[in-house]
């Protein structure tokens, strides 16, 4: 079942400028998307755009058409942004409390997705204590509270640190075990080439390729996009795509 189809999606501003150029896509249940791109490529453009966010902008014009679920969660590149409360549980409470959740269930609801990801720690904590990945963590769980059919995560993992970053990680791929439905950006996919199902290749807001991440690695590296360790090592030799890796080595972890 596709979740997710976008056809021609074009962004230009008011004065004729080309941001998004005819980019199409689509998503079926269960899917992992990786949208791969240098900074500037207009990924977050192209969430934006997805999600229909752009329309506040008068300086922007968009054409195209894009089919979505009704609720769709969002991770932002900046992930502060989304908290609106002091505390993580009053937070993460905000967008059933604007459902007309009843309270029982509300808990329950928070309750369910804090254990899943792992963040019962977190729901009595203050929102200015978390480091840049719990913010992540605490923004992506009152999103999934709302059990989206479809999940969009915008540069999940830049600037964090190892540790930070493997706490976004442990949670994608706690969604993707659940079935969940996902499309992520990222310039550096060296801990999401191998578990992401198909890959959309962008290059200055274009579709340079598209494919299975063995059938898109050399356009990745080719953009400079951030790969794994050992796969750069098998390109530098010579390998056929096929059998390259696509993991990275432990010694290439921070």
């Amino acid at each position: 079942m596709t979740v997710l189809a976008a056809t021609d999606l074009t962004v230009r501003t008011t004065d004729g400028v080309v941001l998004l150029d005819e980019v199409s896509l689509s998503i079926e249940r269960g899917e992992t998307v990786l949208v791969a791109g240098q900074s500037g490529s207009a990924k977050t453009m192209l969430t934006k755009a997805i999600g229909g966010l752009l329309a506040s902008r008068s300086n922007l014009e968009t054409s195209g058409s894009v089919t979505r679920p009704e609720d769709v969660g969002y991770l932002f590149q900046n992930p502060t942004t989304q908290l609106v409360r002091r505390t993580v549980r009053h937070d993460v409470a905000f967008a059933l409390e604007n459902q007309g959740v009843p309270r029982a269930a509300m808990e329950r609801r928070i309750e369910q997705w804090a254990d899943r990801l792992d963040a019962e720690r977190f729901l009595d904590r203050n929102v200015d204590e978390l480091s840049r990945g719990e913010t992540a963590i605490v923004a992506l769980l009152g999103s999934l509270v709302t059990e989206p059919d479809l999940v969009v995560l915008d540069e999940p993992l830049a600037p964090l640190d190892y540790p930070n970053r493997r706490l976004v990680l442990d949670a994608i791929e706690t969604l993707q075990g659940l079935g969940s439905t996902l499309l992520i950006t990222e310039h550096d996919v060296r801990d999401l080439l191998a578990s992401t199902d198909r890959i959309v290749v962008l290059d200055d807001g274009r579709v340079a390729d598209r494919g299975t991440p063995a059938e898109t690695i050399d356009r990745l590296r080719r953009i400079g996009v951030n790969l794994p360790f050992a796969t750069e090592v098998a390109l530098e030799r010579g390998l056929p795509t096929s059998s390259v890796p696509l993991t990275t080595v432990p010694e290439d972890n921070p």
